[in-house]
């Protein structure tokens, strides 16, 4: 989280790193600072700059770090003399480029109330608002969703690819592209560098194999999708790795953040899916595999049990059901990986 108070900002980012957290890494020392310094100098011809101009700025930041540490890395690789320690060299420089990552992150203007978030990958966010109350005097939220995954599922991402790539077969019958869960990314050099850079960098950096579906790259790119969304006071915003939402729904997520923010005491220590502050729409979660029923609860004695995000995590990890949250919770990788992914939660509480 970046603050910045003499410009009334806030900044939140969500990073997913996978092939190593190098790259994820980076990105947190990076991104949210290089964000502020470019946004500064709009900011200071207009007060107000145009949407649009905003997320200009936002994308070119993100292409530009991505280009330091994908292309020009592998640039002081090509361009060292004939007798450079290469392969030590690029141990060090191309740390980033050989991992990957996906990237959320949210651009907040207090003083205008507008919200910006950025996507690179999987993770994913949603805002909750006050929709008014149910017949029997209950709150009701509604979901508005701030940010769309981009992956094999997404018409829209298959579509642009099937442009740039035209003839290749892309997906498969489950949706992952080229091996891949996901269709952008930060770092993962190897699907953006030319077949005749990695053959370099098999040579001569003990770089990988090309691969042989790598016919026309870039396949990834750091080009984030940017939605601008109007706050109101009582909305609040949940960001999180995919490991979440593999395991809830949106109207889940927004359905225990209200049912949290309305506990009392005495109230009943499980809720049941279907009594959740939401409109609920089709589960396809990991629950259905772990053969347990989905019972949630907001009252937890567990560790920050009055942190809302924990209660997301463990709503996420079985909820009401103790044996499966202690099963889950106790598994270690490399077997964890089969049952849940990891996780990172940021709820935001807007006045």
């Amino acid at each position: 989280m970046l603050r910045i108070p003499s410009r009334s900002w806030w900044f939140w980012s969500v990073y997913d790193g996978h092939v190593g957290g190098q790259m994820s890494w980076i990105l947190r020392q990076k991104l949210l600072p290089d964000l502020h310094q470019a946004l500064e100098p709009l900011y200071s011809k207009s007060e107000r700059p145009p949407t649009e101009s905003v997320h200009r700025v936002i994308k070119e930041t993100f292409l530009a770090l991505d280009d330091e540490m994908v292309n020009k890395s592998a640039n002081i690789l090509l361009d060292a003399p004939e007798d450079a320690p290469l392969k030590t060299v690029a141990a060090s420089v191309l740390m980033g480029a050989h991992a990957g990552s996906c990237a959320l992150v949210s651009f907040y203007e207090a003083s205008l109330r507008r919200l910006h978030v950025s996507v690179v990958g999987d993770s994913r966010a949603i805002l909750g608002r006050r929709r008014g109350e149910s017949a029997d005097g209950k709150t009701i939220y509604d979901v508005h969703v701030l940010s769309v995954d981009q992956t094999g599922k997404n018409e829209a991402e298959v579509a642009r690819l099937t442009a740039e790539h035209p003839g290749e077969a892309l997906f498969n019958d489950r949706g992952r592209f080229l091996g891949w869960g996901i269709t952008r990314a930060f770092g993962n050099g190897v699907m953006k560098w030319s077949k005749e850079l990695q053959e370099f960098l098999q040579e001569k950096c003990l770089g990988d194999k090309p691969r042989a579906t790598l016919l026309t790259p870039p396949y990834f790119t750091a080009l984030p999708e940017i939605t601008t969304t109007v706050v109101q006071p009582g909305d609040f915003m949940v960001m999180a790795s995919d490991g979440l939402w593999d395991c809830l729904t949106n109207e889940e997520v927004v359905g225990v953040v209200g049912a949290w923010l309305g506990r009392k005491k005495g109230d009943a220590p499980v809720i049941e899916r279907v009594d959740l502050p939401v409109v609920l729409t089709d589960d396809k979660t990991h629950y259905p595999h772990w053969n347990v029923k989905k019972q949630f609860v907001v009252n937890s004695n567990v560790v920050d049990g009055n942190d809302v995000a924990h209660i997301l995590a463990l709503n996420a990890l079985g909820g009401a059901d103790k044996d499966l949250v202690g099963g889950l919770v106790g598994l270690l990788p490399p077997r964890a990986r089969q049952f849940r992914d990891d996780m990172s939660v940021i709820v935001v509480f807007f006045e």
